[in-house]
């Protein structure tokens, strides 16, 4: 059985832009139930970040980090490539795709259920989240 690595930070990769303006779309998808970004609909609601990711983030033990579709530079477009929305791991190794825009389609808005297959799919991958 191989070694885990530990999973130094999460960096969540949005497929929307950085700022205000971005954001209010965001929202209004949301509010008119318009197909927006999986990973915005886990992390947060029409009011900003939903109190059940803050838990879900404090439980997980790990830094975590957002970027957004025209954040991304160097070696994150390496692993990420086109798939947005994902999570990518960060180890002493270096970074590796976690969860595709597809599996996070499955959470469904849902912070328990994307809590899930993250633990899932590192374990998948041999990565330890937590401290």
């Amino acid at each position: 059985m191989a070694e885990k690595k530990s999973v130094r930070r999460l960096i969540l990769v949005f497929d929307a832009a950085s700022g205000k303006l971005s954001a209010m779309v965001d929202s209004a998808r949301k509010l008119f139930r318009l197909k927006g970004c999986a990973l915005c609909s886990i992390t947060h609601g029409l009011a900003g970040e939903k109190d059940d990711w803050q838990d879900c983030q404090t439980e997980l033990g790990v830094t975590v980090d957002y970027l957004h579709s025209d954040e991304l530079s160097g070696r994150i477009v390496q692993v990420v490539g086109d798939r947005l929305p994902c999570v990518v791991a960060e180890t002493e190794e270096g970074l590796q795709m976690l969860l595709t825009p597809e599996v996070l389609e499955r959470c469904r808005g849902s912070v328990d259920d994307f809590k899930g297959r993250l633990l899932t799919h590192a374990a998948m991958h041999d990565l330890e989240i937590s401290d």
